[in-house]
């Protein structure tokens, strides 16, 4: 005689959650192989997979619960043909409990989906119209992405980045900080973004994701599924993003900039933000994507990388050999950087990442760091005023505007204009002032040259305008090794400004180095160079992994490309250290 199905309900539904807690392992176990196996194809595939899958961990309970109660002629359990064993019988004592747990974790998990989805609203409710001329680029992006629906684009003072909201009729809205503080390729880069989460419905299927979360909450394989489900799909939408602006790098420069903000907005999962995912490798991906087929030559470093961290975990936590230290330092040496030399070493001088690190460039404004040391070594009186004259250079080519003809300053306000802003003037005035004037300087500094070692530099003048000063990555990252024991210089430039009291007016000097004092950044030392020889440079020794490391990037693509090298080296960094421990 069948039961009524209200009393088969609650222990076949019963019988179904703890089924799946071995089923889900067995989908996620499938999944993580086929992630595997897809590692290098398109994140589509992979996007498309994990969504299988989280389909498959909603639909396996579905059928199963049905199956029970369709079948369910005893209130027995799912085998009716055969005599329960002991431990059924126990277990099924146990099923009411488990069932009120299981819906006291959904009602809780669905008044968090309902709470942020008030907060969605509300924001979509505080956000105004952007101007006439922003919606304008939005239309003619979202045109050239094939959206044909209009999309309003609104601002909200509360947001760190770019979202979207809703999906019957969505909406994008742009933090307003982004419209002054970004230049505007970029925060169009980061709209297409977003343009690409409408096109392809992405907030639906991420409510959808939230709801499977709320009903299978007790289970990590389908938080782990729908975690890397929304990473693939912020690199899907990277790529249809980038197919639009014809431009990668764009992007990666966007997003980079972006991550260098600071922001404390809080922004929950429901919204689509260009924040999502893992940043770093989706930045890699857009500036060296992997190539359709992979051949045995791409599989190298990550062989090398793999047999790195086998053998630091046979050794334990030991002193790792310099084998695989060399192993896996081979892994990390194509880095996607735009650099065209670079250098990065540990404090022992051991390289850790290089690429053409001994050819001779022009290094700009690295210059300077080679004049403050000849200065310093010159024991002068740092209160000495010395006026500044025209001799120093051209007065209306000076950044700030600190340094006119006849102001007197003082020597060590020279060094400080020198070093941190990089005040051309102030380096001139520090050479001519040099005891016996510019010829001394100059003597002073090829013996300094000399001293150093450094047989493949060449320095002519104290700023490093001229193209005839160059240097190697290799001898830069010397040069950077004697500054950091000068205090002084190590204090200047490790602070992101300075107030200075100039012609009897205190003025703010800032660091040409924005990373100095970045949320994530222990720099010691640093000093930036640009010009259109040498191109956009950075030199700084920071902390890392407990351990001080020297970076020299020369001939960069930017200051914005740059900076972006710059994270990129110190995230890798990160990441082979943690995986050494």
């Amino acid at each position: 005689m069948s039961l009524p199905v209200s009393d088969l309900f609650l222990p076949a539904l019963g019988w179904v959650l703890l089924y799946f807690v071995w089923q889900g392992l067995l989908i996620g176990g499938a999944a993580a192989a086929g992630l595997w196996l897809l590692r290098e194809a398109d994140a589509r595939w992979r996007y498309a997979l994990c969504a299988l899958a989280l389909l498959l961990c909603l639909g396996l309970p579905a059928a199963h619960l049905l199956a029970l109660l369709l079948d369910g002629a005893t209130a027995s359990g799912p085998f009716p043909a055969m005599a329960p064993p002991p431990w059924r019988h126990e277990m099924q004592a146990w099923l009411p409990a488990l069932v009120l747990a299981w819906s006291a974790g959904v009602g809780l998990m669905s008044l968090r989906l309902c709470l942020g989805l008030a907060w969605v609203g509300r924001l979509r409710r505080q956000a105004v119209a952007a101007p006439a001329l922003w919606q304008a680029r939005l239309d003619a992006l979202a045109l050239r992405m094939g959206l044909r629906q209009p999309l309003p684009l609104k601002l909200h003072a509360g947001l760190g980045s770019p979202v979207t909201l809703g999906f019957w009729r969505p909406v994008v809205l742009l933090p307003v900080s982004l419209l002054s503080g970004m230049p505007v390729a970029l925060v169009e880069a980061l709209l297409a973004h977003e343009l690409a989460h409408v096109r392809r419905w992405d907030y639906l299927v991420n409510l959808l994701q939230s709801v499977a979360e709320a009903l299978l909450f007790f289970h990590p394989v389908v938080w782990w599924l729908s975690a890397r489900m929304r990473a693939e799909r912020e690199q899907v939408a990277d790529a249809l993003a980038a197919q639009a602006l014809q431009d990668p790098q764009q992007l990666a420069t966007a997003l980079h900039a972006l991550s260098l903000q600071a922001s404390s907005a809080r922004q929950p999962g429901l919204l689509m933000s260009a924040r999502g995912g893992a940043l770093l490798a989706r930045i890699r991906r857009l500036m060296a994507p992997a190539p359709a087929a992979t051949g045995w030559k791409l599989a190298v470093p990550a062989l090398l990388l793999a047999c790195a961290t086998l053998l630091l975990q046979t050794q334990g936590k030991g002193t790792p050999s310099a084998a695989v230290m060399a192993d896996a330092t081979a892994a990390m040496l194509d880095l996607p950087v735009s650099a065209r030399h670079m250098l990065v070493l540990d404090e022992g001088g051991k390289i850790l990442m290089a690429k053409d690190a001994d050819a001779v460039v022009p290094i700009a404004s690295i210059t300077k760091l080679m004049t403050a040391m000849v200065v310093l070594d010159a024991g002068l009186d740092p209160q000495e005023k010395l006026r500044i004259v025209r001799a120093d250079g051209n007065a209306s080519m000076q950044r700030h505007g600190l340094l006119a003809d006849g102001v007197a300053v003082p020597r060590g306000v020279l060094l400080q204009l020198a070093l941190l802003p990089s005040e051309n003037r102030a380096a001139a005035a520090l050479a001519r002032t040099y005891p016996g004037g510019n010829a001394a300087f100059v003597q002073a500094l090829q013996a300094k040259i000399r001293g150093l070692g450094l047989t493949r530099t060449t320095l002519t003048e104290p700023v490093g305008s001229s193209a005839g000063n160059t240097s190697t990555a290799t001898e830069v990252a010397k040069i950077v090794a004697a500054a950091a024991r000068y205090p002084d210089i190590a204090r200047i430039t490790s602070h992101p400004q300075a107030s200075v009291a100039v012609d009897g007016k205190w003025r703010t000097l800032r660091n040409t180095n924005p990373l100095v004092g970045g949320e994530g950044w222990d720099i010691l030392l640093s000093k930036t160079g640009s010009s259109h020889a040498a191109g956009s440079c950075l030199t700084m020794r920071m902390r890392s992994g407990g351990r001080n490391v020297t970076v020299v990037l020369l001939d960069a693509d930017g200051a914005q490309r740059r900076s972006l090298d710059a994270g990129t080296i110190r995230d890798t960094l990160a990441g082979w250290t943690a995986r050494m421990h």
